[in-house]
């Protein structure tokens, strides 16, 4: 069966309580998405479907002045057009319906009884009851936010709402798993300059999770310390060199994107970490001995740490140790505060 033995055989009803009728696709207004919800609207499995066994289920239809508009049905409509059908099956709404409820809260129920919803599309939700269906934010919160499986708290709906302020750019890389919901929700918040720049920037760069929050906080805090734009930093040389790197992989440029920024963010801290590690290489120290300097360098504390499996190897170890000791670079480790002045670096 194709779509065209469906389509063809329905007769228009002449009920005006439930009106079905056939309906020419050019008719209906493609450029309103009132009532859309769904986040991508092509799918070949829906397509395959329409090809095989045709329209099974009416798309709902909404009477405006410049044509009807589409209240549910968008992917079945795009997959029709796609398929080159001239026509379409559609539920009319009558007066009665429109009284009882609003469309958009048709179309929602509709979504959420086969279906759950990505988190843009519970975005678009939110911001369309709020501004097409004028809900007020007590009952966005304590109704429609269990409905869509969210707590009903307000930074939820305000985080929620924020995201669908984000540029396209960022929400195609949210869908490809390259952003976090978290981040998104940062990102939507900067001008449309910064969020197109950001999303540039991770076409190239790869972060896990951890470093993406890591990364904002120090873009975020360079821009506050240099009152500058968030992506400001990103026109570093530095960063600009190993981004163009053919050699790296996206994720090496993400690690390396972290630990440029750390430079910058704390350019002494830094200094006093790269004098320590050369000093403490001077000292011979093998592999399983650990010394490690205090937390931000605020104390003269170091921190010895082995594991030896035997006598043998615990006397090899504190032999080790012995000879550190009496290493002249030992006392210089005990100065964190030269640590931080220039001309103490170690060569």
């Amino acid at each position: 069966m194709y779509i065209s033995d469906i389509v063809g055989n329905v007769t228009p009803d002449k009920n005006p309580e439930f009106r079905i009728q056939n309906v020419s696709i050019g008719e209906i207004d493609a450029e309103c998405e009132d009532f859309r919800i769904s986040e991508e609207l092509d799918s070949d499995c829906l397509s395959d479907s329409l090809r095989v066994v045709g329209q099974l289920n009416p798309v709902i239809l909404l009477e405006r002045s410049a044509g009807p508009v589409v209240v549910c049905g968008f992917r079945r409509l795009a997959a029709l057009r796609r398929l080159g059908v001239c026509t379409v099956t559609a539920r009319f709404l009558n007066d009665e319906d429109r009284r009882a409820t609003q469309p958009f809260e048709l179309a929602l129920r509709d979504n959420l009884a086969h279906r759950d919803l990505s988190p843009l599309e519970q975005s678009r939700v939110l911001v369309k009851l709020r501004d097409i269906c004028g809900i007020p934010t007590e009952r966005l919160i304590g109704e429609y936010l269990p409905l869509l499986g969210l707590p009903p708290r307000k930074n939820v709906l305000f985080a929620y709402l924020a995201l669908y302020a984000a540029q396209p750019e960022l929400r195609r890389l949210f869908k490809a798993e390259a952003l976090t919901l978290a981040s998104l929700e940062r990102l939507s918040k900067l001008s449309e300059n910064e969020q197109k720049n950001f999303a540039g920037l991770m076409t190239v760069v790869r972060l896990s999770a951890s470093l993406q929050k890591k990364t904002l906080d120090l873009l975020d805090d360079l821009a506050g310390m240099n009152r500058a734009s968030f992506i400001a930093p990103l026109d570093n040389p530095e960063i600009s060199k190993f981004l163009s790197d053919a050699k790296l992989s996206s994720f090496q440029k993400g690690e390396q994107l972290y630990d440029a920024l750390y430079r910058l963010r704390n350019p002494l801290l830094t200094r006093a970490e790269t004098a320590f590690i050369a000093l403490r290489k001077r000292l011979g120290l093998p592999g399983s001995i650990r010394l490690l300097p205090p937390p931000y360098f605020e104390t003269t504390v170091l921190r010895v740490e082995f594991e030896a499996a035997s006598p043998e190897k615990f006397r090899e170890l504190a032999a080790a140790l012995q000879k550190a000791a009496d290493s002249p670079e030992l006392p210089r480790m005990f100065a964190t505060k030269q640590l931080f002045i220039p001309d103490t670096e170690v060569e």
